[in-house]
């Protein structure tokens, strides 16, 4: 079973695990609050487990080590500080904590770094079986990671509204100004190739490139991500928005329900 970007392969894996998230989805309206909660939160620490033994799997991959061009394997390289894996901290963290601006960064964010990743794979991901674990590996977390985001919605954690942007968007850029941080903590000591979330540089990212362009400075470069960052949140803002129009169903109801059963 070769795996490829939307190769049938793919959206076999794909089609599962949105069926996962429907099933999961109906489910969900006969459990309690606490029980989706729970069940979203342990999903998450699966994927942690699953994403570490992955990485194990890759650190001994020779055939990735020469696809990758790379001389020998580096974990700090290989941390969950990606603007999708760290979802599956961040998740978590948000539900047990009840903070509503990490709830809404993973929901935007997580299903979005993770199919990028998924599409737009290194060549060492794709064009070989879905059983060799480094592959196995990587495309079930980042559909985890993508399901997982989107179960927030699902499961009514988090309500896209436009004026919860503004908290999302400074959400954001503090988590980038910390993951910058330890970038280049890592630069200056075990990792000088280290680039989470590309603050340092563009690496070879078309659009970022562009930025690169406009702003040739580490980290900053990235502000006019912010617009398109924004843009994407209002787009989905509004189709939530016409959806619960559509469907009758109430946003505010939802919330006053999950609040109801938090009190019990």
């Amino acid at each position: 079973m070769i795996i490829s970007p939307f190769n049938l392969t793919f959206n076999l894996v794909f089609l599962f695990f949105i069926l996962i998230l429907v099933l999961a989805g109906i489910l969900g309206k006969k459990m309690s609050y606490e029980s989706k909660k729970r069940l979203v939160v342990i999903t998450c620490a699966v994927n942690i487990v699953l994403f570490f033994v992955y990485k194990g799997f890759l650190s001994v991959d020779s055939e990735f080590l020469t696809i990758s061009g790379i001389d020998k394997f580096n974990w700090f390289a290989e941390l969950p500080l990606q603007l999708c894996n760290i979802n599956m901290f961040l998740i978590p963290i948000g539900l047990l904590f009840n903070k509503k601006s990490i709830l809404g960064f993973s929901f935007f964010l997580a299903p979005l770094g993770a199919f990028f990743a998924l599409i737009c794979p290194e060549p060492a991901f794709m064009g070989y079986s879905l059983f060799i674990p480094r592959i196995f590996g990587f495309y079930i977390t980042h559909f985890l990671i993508f399901i997982s985001g989107l179960s927030l919605g699902v499961f009514g954690f988090y309500r896209p509204k436009v004026k919860s942007l503004p908290g999302i968007i400074i959400t954001f850029m503090a988590i980038s100004a910390v993951v910058f941080g330890i970038t280049l903590l890592l630069r200056a000591t075990v990792c000088p190739n280290a680039n989470y979330f590309f603050t340092v540089s563009p690496a070879g990212v078309g659009l970022l490139e562009a930025f690169w362009n406009l702003i040739p400075i580490p980290f900053l470069y990235l502000i006019p991500a912010i617009l398109i960052l924004v843009s994407y949140m209002l787009i989905i803002c509004l189709v939530y928005f016409l959806i619960e129009k559509i469907t009758g169903k109430s946003g505010k109801y939802v919330e006053v329900e999950v609040k109801e059963e938090v009190n019990v």
